[in-house]
């Protein structure tokens, strides 16, 4: 009977066992003291189950229980409720913060590298906390809330933690009918593509377009896309959402001049899949559009979560002659070694930097010191976040050939492009963004 009380993987008790033993603990707390109640998961375990394979992926559940159960004392305990979710019953403590230090003590062990099968993995974390009984007395309830709190510790960034608070109720909600709504946009292909320019700073001349995804619902009306992508990737609809936008922008692309290029950014969560170089291909191939004029954006985030297998997924990429371009350099934690291993052949200079040039030596050395790397090592590079006249003549000063921002113009529909393009190609035509003027190649 006692067996069935408990995983037969980890020999954790399991979701039956947690009931129990909470009750019993919940009786014997102390009067003036607390408990919390910690939900956990690993970031990414899917895409390691389907990469390693699925003995890999139990070795590192088992070794996850054991740390977690190795900071775990007193009568508090350590549950597995199913597939990679985790709860922790703490013992009593008498402040908030003591919680706290026990949920910075969780984080750093887990943040550990797992040696596995002579593999090395880093793998992070969230943890959402609630109180027993500040924030409810029922085992159901307790772990609801700690749930919503572990969504908005995911949210918050990674490997942190977050106690519940009563206003998180109603984010939640939110979430879930935004989720509802996306669900269906994705499936009825309503999420748009709208395309901002990157131009040759000194002809002013098109070189190419930046696919920027935008969504509007009836009821929620623009939702801005550092809202929904992410809610895409922890919903897994991410996979279903960039490839719609991709088929849509490659086939808006191939109307373009040949000299033309297409940027579009990648989620980190695609670089685990396998078989994404062959879907991106298939779908440049469904709409016509060459390879070579596509460039595929990364951050260095993507990088990180998992560098042997973004490598080789990256390197397969480049060997179909698409371009990749490093997003947002300078703001994650830049390495060298990204440029000197990786298949890059663009750097694009994050906006935070870019738009603080002139008031700010600090940005500026950044900005010099990113165009004197990539000259050297014979990367393209891009500014993007231009919006000034003086940042445009500073970067062309430097030596920065190519960028973007609104003085430019904003990214716009796919209609607009098209007009924007043929109006161009009268000679001595011209669009105007700001007072600058804007031509195509």
């Amino acid at each position: 009977m006692e067996l069935a009380k408990h995983d037969p993987l980890t020999g954790l008790p399991n979701r039956r066992k947690f009931h129990d033993n909470f009750q019993c603990l919940s009786r014997s707390t102390s009067p003036g003291k607390f408990r919390a109640v910690m939900m956990l998961d690993i970031d990414g375990f899917k895409p390691i189950n389907d990469v390693y394979g699925h003995a890999f992926g139990d070795a590192l559940l088992v070794a996850f229980a054991e740390r977690l159960d190795a900071l775990i004392d007193g009568d508090g305990f350590v549950a597995r409720l199913g597939g990679d979710e985790f709860a922790i019953v703490s013992a009593e403590f008498s402040s908030k913060a003591e919680v706290a230090g026990l949920a910075r003590r969780l984080l750093l062990k887990v943040q550990q590298t797992f040696e596995i099968d002579a593999k090395s993995v880093s793998i992070g974390t969230g943890i959402g906390i609630a109180l027993f009984p500040e924030d409810g007395f029922s085992t159901a309830e307790l772990l609801r809330r700690a749930d919503i709190a572990l969504y908005r510790a995911k949210v918050s960034g990674r490997s942190s933690f977050r106690f519940f608070e009563v206003a998180m109720d109603a984010s939640i909600l939110h979430r879930t009918l935004l989720e509802q709504r996306l669900r269906t946009a994705i499936a009825k292909n309503e999420v748009e593509v709208h395309y901002q320019p990157i131009l040759n700073l000194k002809t002013r001349a098109i070189t190419g377009f930046e696919a920027l995804a935008r969504w509007k619902d009836k009821d929620f009306g623009q939702v801005p896309p550092d809202e929904f992508i992410p809610l895409a990737e922890d919903s897994g609809l991410i996979t279903d959402l960039t490839f719609s936008l991709l088929a849509k922008a490659a086939s808006t692309a191939a109307r373009w001049p040949d000299e033309m290029t297409l940027s579009f950014n990648l989620s980190a969560i695609l670089l685990a899949d396998t078989t994404l170089p062959l879907k991106v291909l298939r779908t440049l191939n469904d709409a016509r559009f060459p390879p070579d004029r596509l460039t595929l954006e990364i951050t260095e985030t993507a990088i990180i979560k998992n560098p042997a297998l973004a490598r080789h997924t990256l390197e397969q990429l480049s060997g179909a002659r698409i371009r990749i371009a490093l997003d947002d350099f300078g703001t994650g934690h830049s390495s060298l070694n990204y440029l000197r291993d990786f298949p890059i052949h663009t750097v694009k200079i994050d906006k935070s930097f870019t738009m603080r040039m002139s008031d700010s030596a600090e940005c500026r050395a950044i900005v010099d010191a990113v165009l004197v790397l990539s000259k050297g090592m014979g990367f393209d590079t891009i500014a993007e976040g231009i919006e000034q006249k003086d940042i445009l003549d500073d970067l062309n000063a430097s030596g920065c050939h190519l960028g973007q921002g609104f003085l430019f113009g904003a990214a716009t529909s796919a209609e607009a492009v098209d007009r924007l393009i043929e109006e161009n190609r009268t000679p001595g035509a011209v669009e105007y963004a700001g007072d600058m003027e804007v031509v195509a190649n």
